[in-house]
């Protein structure tokens, strides 16, 4: 670890100026290297690290005092889980403002297996568990999506330096990042004006390990077998680690570290699913009623998804401290993320809202008139087959994406004088992400199909079985393909002066910096390409007009039997026929395929991307800051200390992109009308800049060794995803029956004019460091934030006609506010081996009051109107509760997680309605065995109480005006238990 000028520490310059002019002169060309590489690969953007809470200046009193490790308490030796808490405990009671840590002294041994479910443990921290909150229909076994006391809008950091995924956003994809080669998290919630600016939730920063942090040679090495008991696939994971220090009598120390870690997982997910209930009163639904209206949902679906991920990190490190007065420091981080994964689905979606009783019955409903069970028929259903049944779709669904990001930075500390510390520091970072997604359907319409859905509870779907194990009732409908391919580049330079000053009651020292970044973002995404193959309206010379599987391409096609679905659970069809593995995963394949059999005119692959697909954006910011740390020991009865700063930035954008006119040539309309609108585009290029003020402010009163009190004030922003920045406009004509005149006009568009969401944040916080990993805090929060971003439909005039235009806007604010308190601590009071025990446990309450959710994807529409919903993301009620025991070679660590209903969504990619994610628990653990004083041996688990993931859709609103404002149950998922044989050796 880099140490800081301590206040009270004098250092005198060193007394061999060639041997120092020589480092000087070899770390500028470090930092020169970085930003020419930089600058032959593309713009980027740029970032700097902040100061890390256990790295700050002390006076003398207190740095004498921080610095000293504890070793051992009351005869325990300090190890493991115990000295992994004991650092973290330090940083945050140190630290000059409101952080939370998890550390890992061990290598490779944060406490979970991926950094986002780590980041769960920390207070105020919730994650998701989809792989996108939009799209709730796709379980994520790992986490996505962290949020910090409600807030989506988190910053990422390595190193304390800006890091990124290529995914249209601002921040990392912690999934992207190998937990092994971490040495800890640090969870910023209300950061000093020297911390980089973006995020109003908090900002995330990721550690890993420099060769200096350990005085000689460390090797480690860790080993693991996983496998899930849903999936039931074995699966390694390794990581190697080798630093070290070596001492030359001319030259200096020098250290190098290399860190690689290697993974893979396999999980299985199944879901069951209630297509939208529908406020009928037509007479076929209401035959047998009392009711003037009942709510009868659209169908049933059920789905099985086979994850696969495999991910490789590489980190590498080298410093150099030629004379006490200079360091150098070099480090690279690599990661390699590739997912795939495999679905197999059967859809019942009657998007006609048609279905009724088969054969004439009635349906039962509740006492509210929601249904409850019946036989089913829709309009859909081919009449020449049965009188009863419904169409079902066998979806087969593809995908695959592989992220790799890189991380290069190089890093200069000179300790000019007594009183002078200079820091300089560059960096490259490099992302690129590249997914194919594509699915295959066949359909089969069934027969004597029954849903029940008692009380809301889980479907039970039952049909004619045989029937649906002749491939011939089957035919080839549709397929679709997707293709995205993103590519984000920054550079960062930065500059720091640290001034201490000497012999003040007041002022311990200052901090001044300045920093430029150049960030490019090239993202095409050419959405999702359906097409038909054949279908009831687009028939080939078949007897039916449809291919069907038994005649047309017998071999591409497969039985497929859920085995043991929702664990014997539920009961659904057991078999569908589905599309063959060769089919699905080579659409080029698929579509010589699927084209000799379909309609000449359906489904063809987009390879290329559109106009309207490419994002191209670059941003360039320059920022300074300055902060006096201050601090008394005697003024004010107790000691204090605090600091006060701002940082001022300025944010300069450029984007390009197109419009295109709707393509009336091929209507009945006016000439004049086809002449503007014929489908052609037109550039779409914008240029702006926005400049904010960020003070912050932080203070504490340490009353005595072990209890302080903090506060802290400061401004925030956060500026808006490239997503929504992007200037597209896409407009659209609707015509009347006889296709002779437009009745409307409208349009969907990015807005490059968006300004950044700002909040201002008030935190205090009480915490009482009793033992050296035993604590009790309790923190109080509230932000106030402004500027929201929520699409909003407009009129805007293009080619002399009125457009109902729907982009994001800036708009509305809100509040936020809440509390934590968290607990930690061993019991070493208790005799003998109960001395072991120990508990950590937090809770965390979010309230917020107005504010309007992100409109991240301009395409993203709800169909409810005069509802007013909360925040997505923000759930009111979170808490963990983790025992622990550590005692001789024994640790073993029991973690139960819980977070209450949130908004996942207020537009669901399949239903259009607001989605809901309902209260959900999960129990981890772990039992380490301690071999001898290098080698550890355990086992890991994962969901260990089998946790059913809940989701709820609603409210919904009707053209009538009315409004349904009851949740329906949505879907229910589960996966894997998973468990790990782990080793553990350093040496």
């Amino acid at each position: 670890m880099i140490e800081r000028l301590h206040g009270g520490a004098l250092r005198r310059p060193s007394q061999a100026p060639a041997r120092l002019a020589m480092a000087a002169a070899i770390g500028l060309a470090l930092l020169y290297g970085a930003a020419a590489s930089a600058q032959q690969a593309q713009p980027v953007q740029d970032n700097g690290a902040p100061a890390k809470p256990d790295a700050q200046p002390k006076s003398k009193k207190d740095g004498k005092k921080d610095e000293k490790p504890v070793q051992e308490l009351a005869g325990v030796t300090v190890t493991g889980v115990r000295a992994s808490l004991q650092s973290a405990q330090q940083l945050k009671q140190n630290a000059d403002q409101i952080v939370d840590s998890v550390t890992a002294v061990d290598i490779g041994a944060l406490p979970d297996r991926s950094v986002t479910e780590t980041l769960q443990r920390v207070s105020g921290v919730t994650i998701d568990h989809f792989m996108a909150r939009n799209d709730p229909d796709h379980f994520s076994a790992e986490g996505s999506g962290v949020m910090i006391r409600g807030l989506t809008q988190v910053r990422s950091e390595l190193n304390g330096r800006d890091v990124f995924s290529a995914n249209s956003g601002r921040g990392l994809s912690f999934e992207d990042v190998p937990a092994e080669l971490m040495s800890g998290v640090d969870v910023y919630k209300n950061p000093s004006a020297e911390i980089i600016e973006g995020g109003i939730g908090g900002t995330v920063n990721l550690r890993t390990r420099l060769p200096f942090d350990s005085p000689g040679r460390v090797i480690g090495f860790t080993g693991g077998i996983n496998e899930g008991d849903f999936a039931k696939k074995s699966k390694p994971s390794a990581s190697f680690l080798y630093s070290n220090v070596w001492k030359t009598e001319n030259h200096g120390e020098f250290g190098a570290l290399f860190d690689i870690a290697y993974s893979e997982l396999a999980t299985r997910s199944d879901g069951i699913q209630v297509e939208p209930y529908v406020k009928r009163n037509d007479a076929a639904v209401l035959n047998g009623t009392n009711f003037s209206n009942v709510y009868v949902p659209g169908g049933a679906d059920w789905r099985t998804l086979d994850f696969k991920r495999r991910r490789i990190g590489l980190a590498g490190a080298l410093q150099w401290r030629p004379t006490k007065d200079l360091e150098l420091t070099s480090q690279v981080l690599r990661s390699d993320y590739r997912m795939q994964w495999d679905e197999f689905g059967g859809i019942f979606n009657d998007s006609s809202n048609n279905v009724h009783p088969a054969n004439g019955g009635s349906f039962t409903y509740d006492g509210n008139g929601v249904f409850q069970s019946g036989s089913l028929a829709s309009d859909s259903w081919r009449g020449n087959l049965n009188t009863d049944g419904v169409r079902f779709m066998a979806d087969r669904r593809y995908s695959t994406q592989r992220t790799v990001t890189t991380d290069w930075s190089n890093s200069l500390k000179y300790n000019i004088n007594d009183q002078m510390v200079l820091y300089a520091d560059a960096q490259f970072v490099k992302s690129t992400s590249k997914t194919l997604d594509f699915t295959v359907f066949d359909s089969i319409y069934l027969p004597n199909v029954t849903l029940s859905v008692p009380n809301g509870s889980k479907p039970t779907v039952t049909t004619n079985s045989a029937y649906a194990l002749n491939p011939a009732n089957y035919f080839w409908s549709a397929a679709m393909d997707h293709h995205e391919n993103n590519v984000g580049i920054e550079r960062a330079l930065k500059l720091d002066l640290e001034y201490n000053f000497e012999d003040s009651k007041w002022l311990r020292y200052m901090k001044f910096g300045v920093r430029a970044t150049n960030r490019s973002e090239l993202n095409k995404n050419n959405g999702y390409n359906w097409g038909v193959v054949t279908d009831n309206w687009a028939t080939i010379g078949s007897p039916n007009g449809l291919a069907d599987l038994g005649t047309y391409l017998p071999h591409e096609s497969t039985l497929y039997s859920y085995s043991n679905f929702f664990r014997g659970d539920v009961n659904i069809p057991g078999q569908l026929y589905f599309p063959s593995d060769k089919l699905v995963r080579d659409y080029h394949y698929a579509y010589q395929q699927l084209n000799s059999v379909g309609v000449p005119w359906g489904w063809k692959p987009r390879d290329e991307f559109r106009k309207q697909d490419i994002n191209n954006q670059g941003e360039k910011t320059k920022s300074a800051y300055a902060v006096l740390y201050f601090g008394n020991d005697d003024a004010l009865g107790v000691p204090v200390d605090g600091n006060i700063g701002v940082r001022l930035v300025r944010t300069d954008v450029e984007a390009t992109g197109f419009g295109q006119y709707p393509d009336l040539t091929t209507s009945g309309v006016p000439d004049s009308i086809k002449a503007v609108y014929n489908g052609t585009y037109f550039p779409l290029d914008a240029r702006g800049h926005y400049k904010n003020a960020l003070p912050s402010f932080n203070l504490r009163f340490k009353f005595t060794d072990a209890l302080q009190w903090r506060l802290a004030a400061s401004k925030a922003m956060t500026r808006p995803d490239f997503t929504q920045l992007q200037p597209f406009l896409l407009m659209s004509a609707t015509l009347n029956s006889d296709n002779t005149a437009v009745t409307k006009w409208n349009g969907t568009a990015g807005n490059p004019n968006l300004k950044p969401m700002r909040a201002n944040q008030y935190d205090t916080a009480l915490e009482w460091y009793f033992a050296p990993a035993g604590q009790l805090y309790t923190t109080l929060f509230y932000k106030d934030v402004r500027d929201y971003i929520s699409s909003q439909t407009r009129t805007e005039i293009y080619g002399g006609q009125p457009f109902e235009v729907t982009r994001p806007y800036n708009m509305g604010k809100g509040k936020i506010r809440g509390g934590e308190i968290g607990y930690q601590q061993f019991f070493d009071f208790l005799p003998g081996w109960l001395k072991g025990f120990g508990v950590q446990a937090n809770f965390t309450y979010v309230d917020s009051k107005g504010g309007t959710n992100s409109a991240t994807d301009p395409y993203s529409n709800t169909t409810v109107t005069g509802v007013v919903l909360p925040l997505e993301g923000l759930s009111k009620r979170s808490y963990n509760l983790v025992g622990m025991y550590e005692l001789g070679n024994w640790s073993m660590r029991l973690a139960w997680n819980w977070r209450s209903r949130y908004l996942l969504t207020t537009s669901d990619a399949a239903t259009h309605l607001p989605t809901w994610a309902d209260d959900y628990g999960q129990l981890d653990g772990s039992i380490m065995y301690r071999l001898n004083k290098n080698v550890q041996v355990g086992l890991q688990t994962n969901n260990l109480t089998n946790a059913t993931t809940k989701v709820l859709m609603g409210p919904t609103s009707y053209a009538d005006g009315t409004i349904d404002h009851r949740l329906y149950n949505r879907g229910w998922f589960v996966n894997d238990r998973r468990y790990e044989l782990v080793v553990r050796a350093t040496f």
